[in-house]
């Protein structure tokens, strides 16, 4: 299904099989010199072939796009770009540098992807069946082919980076948070923003720490703020529907992850706990009435998730981190939380 929700600017919503979101919102920026693809979907037969037939729908053939532009390197935004390459040879793909680099490293290296994520989940507590299980059933494991796409010829954008396309012209936005390279297009004159995932609707975009070294959730506040001083009418984010009144949307995510932080707090007033211990007890809001029935890539992203909560408290100096041998204990710091 698609639609025109700006001249030349088409939302084509592409299925995505067996996943919760439903759909992606893929956008086609049309122009006589220029066809801009943003964001692909799932590497599934039937989200190409649905994709297929839009563009077709639209007027458009694959061979004519021209640049194929991704907000981030998540499976259900680069899964179809190898299909895509075949018809469309000569199309510019464009991400972030940050996230070629992060492709690089799903793809292998001296201490690849899975085993940072591996080491860092034994850290804190997660037992190893579970990360072997993640480890089998994670997205990233259908999408080699299009991390071998990005790193062999995507072109790394930077902030400011500008996408003219007919009578739009977009200025690239870093919004690291959701992936470490996460961008937003901003068009000034039309205060239009292409959001990615950075800002939903209605779905709390998921922020989690799957690296040392990393502060995801640091980032992810800062980045709200970037956008909140940006003056836009409409967002077209990367699920869901287009929307209207962003200040009042970026405020509920602020507290949803206050609300997360206090949370976490009052779990460890009990007692100093590690992050799987922490994650089985948080109220999710998911379809599954126990984390016993959680299935492995839900509980992936809860301790994801759950790390970058920890590590925004502690970087604030609200919780210590503990050595208990080769595991870590999170517990409360003197330091009040207000």
């Amino acid at each position: 299904m698609y639609k025109e929700v700006l001249p030349n600017i088409f939302m084509i919503q592409v299925p995505l099989p067996n996943n919760p979101l439903g759909h992606l919102n893929s956008y086609l920026i049309n122009s006589d010199e220029k066809k801009v693809l943003i964001d692909t979907g799932l590497n599934f037969k039937q989200s190409f072939q649905s994709l297929c037939e839009d563009l077709n729908a639209i007027g458009i053939k694959l061979e004519e796009i021209t640049d194929i532009l991704l907000t981030h390197f998540h499976a259900d935004h680069v899964g179809l770009l190898p299909h895509l390459r075949i018809k469309s040879k000569h199309a510019k793909i464009l991400i972030h540098q940050a996230e070629v680099e992060l492709s690089k490293l799903i793809l292998g290296g001296d201490r690849n992807f899975n085993e940072r994520i591996e080491s860092l989940f034994k850290a804190n507590g997660v037992p190893t069946s579970l990360i072997y299980n993640v480890g089998k059933s994670h997205p990233a494991l259908s999408s080699q082919q299009a991390y071998e796409e990005i790193v062999k010829s995507a072109i790394g954008l930077q902030e400011g980076h500008k996408i003219e396309v007919g009578d739009y012209e977009f200025k690239v936005i870093w919004t690291p948070g959701h992936s470490p390279g996460h961008i937003c297009l901003y068009e000034p004159r039309m205060k239009i923003l292409l959001a990615g995932d950075h800002i939903l609707p209605r779905i709390t975009p998921h922020i989690s720490k799957f690296m040392e070294n990393s502060s995801p959730l640091t980032d992810y506040i800062k980045s709200l703020r970037k956008v909140e001083a940006l003056d836009i009418k409409l967002v077209l984010p990367a699920h869901e529907d287009i929307f209207i009144g962003y200040h009042e949307r970026i405020a509920e995510l602020m507290l949803h992850h206050m609300q997360r932080l206090n949370e976490i707090v009052e779990k460890l007033k009990e007692k100093p706990k590690t992050a799987f211990e922490l994650a089985s007890e948080i109220k999710w809001f998911v379809k599954y009435p126990r984390w016993d029935v959680f299935p492995p890539f839900q509980k992936y992203l809860a301790i994801g998730e759950c790390l970058s909560h920890l590590d925004f408290l502690e970087r604030q100096g609200f919780i210590t981190k503990i050595s208990s041998g080769s595991i870590n204990l999170y517990s409360l710091s003197n330091k009040p939380v207000k």
